[in-house]
């Protein structure tokens, strides 16, 4: 089975980054393939946390990262996501949502956009199989 998206939409900690601040394995893979303004981070961590994360993991920091301090009330609501899908240019029911969390699944799915939880759909972020169609669409194979 293959989806099509026009972004896709990363949870940080617990997704990307271990507790330790380390590059999840598969993370540096998937982002590197991935065209910079068609992938965001959607974190419910504060901005400077974030960033220091993605600083000790050597991960690239996308165009858009939205972080708690960005929206009045974090996940399971879908402020988040919302937010991002608009800073991203993209509608919502193009999204993809790569979540670790109950609420992160319960926050993308409340916005109306496709979920692919890890340790759900896919057992670790390693098994995520995205391709960058000729004209840019995100293809998802499962």
């Amino acid at each position: 089975m293959a989806e099509s998206y026009d972004a896709v939409l990363f949870d940080l900690f617990g997704t990307l980054v271990t507790e330790r601040g380390e590059a999840v394995v598969g993370a540096a893979r998937i982002l590197g393939g991935l065209p910079p303004d068609r992938w965001a981070i959607v974190t419910s961590c504060p901005r400077r946390l974030a960033e220091a994360l993605l600083r000790r993991s050597g991960l690239p920091v996308p165009r858009v990262v939205v972080s708690s301090d960005d929206v009045a009330i974090s996940k399971p609501a879908p402020d988040c996501y919302l937010l991002a899908a608009q800073r991203i240019e993209s509608e919502p029911d193009r999204c993809l949502v790569i979540e670790d969390s109950r609420h992160g699944i319960e926050a993308g799915e409340a916005a109306g956009m496709t979920v692919v939880g890890i340790g759900r759909e896919i057992r670790v972020l390693q098994d995520l199989a995205l391709e960058v169609e000729p004209g840019g669409t995100l293809r998802l194979r499962r």
